[in-house]
């Protein structure tokens, strides 16, 4: 199990305001992270104040055939684009939420 913190299924990363372009967020997922029994969703918070919430099946689906980085233990980069709700460019389930 990984060490991250995952509370009540969720598990949260800030996407940089710097790592965003054109509406969409540039991010990824600790190997160890999207594997853990515990996560239900992932949720990252865009600098804007707007958080998407993606499950993690939606997750696990679309980035385990994309690019891996840091000694293949990171699942990414890939992009998150809240208005077209696509994450890596296909079509995911996704709530948006202010993190406010």
């Amino acid at each position: 199990m990984s060490k991250a913190i995952i509370r009540n299924g969720v598990w949260t990363r800030r996407i940089p305001g710097k790592w965003r372009g054109s509406g969409e967020g540039r991010t990824d997922i600790f190997k160890s992270v999207l594997a853990d029994p515990r996560l239900r969703f992932a949720r990252y918070v865009f600098s804007t104040g707007m958080a998407v919430l993606i499950p993690a099946d939606e997750l696990r689906r679309v980035v385990v055939s994309g690019p891996s980085h840091y000694a293949d233990k990171i699942w990414g980069p890939f992009n998150i684009n809240p208005y077209l709700e696509t994450v890596a460019g296909q079509k995911v389930r996704m709530e948006l939420e202010d993190a406010h």
